[in-house]
């Protein structure tokens, strides 16, 4: 471990575009083929699969059974017109031929730089015309709202089939992290889930609900790690002993007496987002929000959850990441909460649970964690 002062980090994109398309390799067997032949073919096949290179190993062929057609992504693209009026929000369809940016990556190409983690987990993720193949989830649509939602606010839906099953991803990932992996995870949304499986197995999709209401403040609850007080060094805190407090509770952050409420992006009003985006009239302004809410996201990147906090009406710039991790702390184990910052996760303090430990930890740095030089 390492001594170490306030650090200040600026926001800047990491992330990489790639580029190529996959193609769809098929096959067909003359019905006239004895069995001796059949088996010939099969042992042939699977030897060459040893010597073929990933993009390859991600090919489908005729003799697999489909689950994915034109005209399933046709009742996709008519359910997510309908989606993006409910949610107040304009999702355009991403696909070969029709590539779409988010936050600089061009999608679909950039599913072949396989550098896709979901859960945190490092898989592979190819474009499928039928849903199958051999990646771990071959993605069949591809949504995002990037070029209409607010700075650092927009979402990326990857529509895809995981082991057979249908499974809808989403990314609010807005910088690079330090695993070069763009991060996903199954959306909450059971419209979306729902109205998906219902296309994959052939039906029609619902009306996407649009008489939808605000979650209420009680909906969000922090996670359960980061709930307590936390005290931390800082030399520039007025505190006493200059250790700062920290008291989080329910969907509040209260810091030195000073609270912010925490809440989710489906709050916002459509008022709200034409604000964010520029269009808005800046006089209709929630002055109590301006002051006193957040807006959070959630996400898992190298075993650590953190959660994201960003003003309710902030544009641009990363916000502030709170995650906690167990350290040996004079040789107690003991919970340690970094508050991190900047597009590289900075920590900027770490915060314990007795006023001791901080005072014995003072500026002190962990050498493994995204520390700025």
């Amino acid at each position: 471990m390492r001594k170490w002062g306030i650090i200040f980090g600026s926001a800047a994109m990491l992330l990489l575009a790639g580029c190529g398309q996959q193609s769809k390799v098929t096959s067909q067997s003359s019905s006239k083929q004895v069995s001796s032949s059949k088996q010939s073919a099969k042992k042939v096949t699977t030897s060459s699969a040893k010597k073929v290179s990933r993009k390859q190993v991600t090919q489908t062929s005729s003799s697999d059974k489909a689950v994915w057609s034109s005209a399933k992504s046709q009742t996709l693209k008519s359910y997510m017109a309908n989606f993006s009026q409910s949610m107040n929000q304009q999702y355009v369809e991403y696909a070969p031929g029709q590539d779409g940016e988010y936050y600089g990556i061009q999608f679909p190409d950039y599913l072949e730089k396989d550098k896709v983690a979901v859960d945190d987990q490092h898989v592979t993720a190819a474009w499928s015309e039928n849903g199958v193949g051999q990646a771990d989830y071959q993605v069949v649509g591809i949504y995002s709202d990037y070029n209409t939602a607010p700075s650092m606010g927009a979402h990326l839906y990857l529509f895809t089939i995981h082991d057979g099953q249908p499974v809808v991803l989403i990314t609010e990932q807005t910088q690079g992290m330090p695993d070069n992996l763009m991060h996903f995870k199954e959306t909450a949304n059971t419209d979306l889930k729902q109205n998906f499986a219902q296309i994959v197995g052939g039906g029609s999709a619902a009306t996407a609900n649009t008489t939808k209401t605000p979650s209420s403040t009680a909906n969000y609850q922090v996670p359960s790690e980061l709930a307590g007080t936390w005290y931390g060094y800082s030399e520039y805190s007025k505190q006493p002993e200059q250790i700062d407090t920290l008291e989080i509770a329910g969907n509040k952050l209260t810091l030195n007496g000073e609270t912010t409420e925490l809440h989710q992006d489906s709050e916002r009003t459509s008022q709200e987002r034409e604000l964010l985006s520029g269009k808005g009239d800046p006089n209709q302004i929630d002055k109590n929000k301006m002051d006193n809410w957040g807006v959070i996201k959630e996400f898992d990147v190298e075993g650590r959850h953190w959660l994201n906090v960003r003003g309710w009406y902030q544009s641009s710039g990363d916000g502030s990441y709170y995650g906690v991790k167990s350290r040996n702390i004079d040789g107690e184990t003991m919970p340690v909460l970094t508050i991190a910052g900047g597009a590289g996760m900075w920590p900027s303090q770490h915060l314990y649970p007795t006023k001791a430990a901080a005072l014995s930890m003072k500026d002190t740095k962990f050498d493994d964690e995204h520390n700025q030089e």
